[in-house]
This record gives C-alpha cells, sequence and structure tokens, in this order.
C-alpha cells in the first residue's frame, strides 16, 4: 500500500454541512446540535470553515451579512461567523445538495483566511 503524503497546503472546497457543536446551558447540561458551516478548505482529515447563522446579534462574536443565503429554500437573512475554524472531518455531516454560497461571499472568506 502507497504511502500518503501529508499535504504542505490546504486543497480548495466549497461545501455546505452541519458540524457538531456542543451547547453550554446555565438550565441543563451540555448537549450537542448540529450548525450550518462552509467549509472552503481540507488539509488531510481536518476541515478548514466558517459558522453560518441568521442570527444578527450574537454576543462577542463578529457577524458579516451574507449577500445570498446559501439555502435556496429560504429567504431570510444569513451571516457568516468572521472567525475561521477548524476541525475534523467527522465532526460534519454529509455535504447539503443544492446549498450554494455566493462567489463573492467564498472570495471575502478566502481573503479573511489569508490575512490570518
Amino acid at each position: 500500500m502507497a504511502k500518503q503524503h501529508k499535504r504542505s497546503y490546504p486543497a480548495k472546497k466549497k461545501e455546505i454541512r452541519f458540524h457538531k457543536v456542543e451547547v453550554k446551558s446555565k438550565k441543563a447540561k451540555s448537549f450537542m446540535m448540529w450548525h450550518p458551516a462552509y467549509v472552503f478548505l481540507e488539509n488531510d482529515n481536518i476541515f478548514i470553515y466558517v459558522t453560518l447563522t441568521h442570527s444578527d446579534d450574537v454576543e462577542g462574536v463578529t457577524l458579516i451579512k451574507l449577500r445570498k443565503n446559501p439555502n435556496p429554500k429560504d429567504k431570510r437573512d444569513s451571516y457568516y461567523v468572521a472567525e475561521i475554524k477548524e476541525d475534523k472531518r467527522n465532526e460534519f455531516s454529509k455535504i447539503k445538495k443544492g446549498w450554494e454560497l455566493d462567489e463573492s461571499d467564498d472570495r471575502d472568506i478566502r481573503k479573511m483566511f489569508k490575512k490570518r
């Protein structure tokens, strides 16, 4: 079996998946929920992504409005969290078919990644 070489650069992606997120509550114990994420790069088994949301006011987080909602069946405003994150591939669901991020939003996210 051939030995796999680690990438020295991340592979480009354009996928929207749901990401497993742990939610901590004062009233209840912590629990897991799924939240949409835009995966734009992959390095080995690590996805590099930004979180997507409908909320326009999340405490302590900078949100940037998307030009178009990635879900074609949803007309509400959408935002992405202006923070690049990474996590293991197995923490994500399958690709959401039909969901797509606007090209301008994709460019903005990639520019933010390059600055980081």
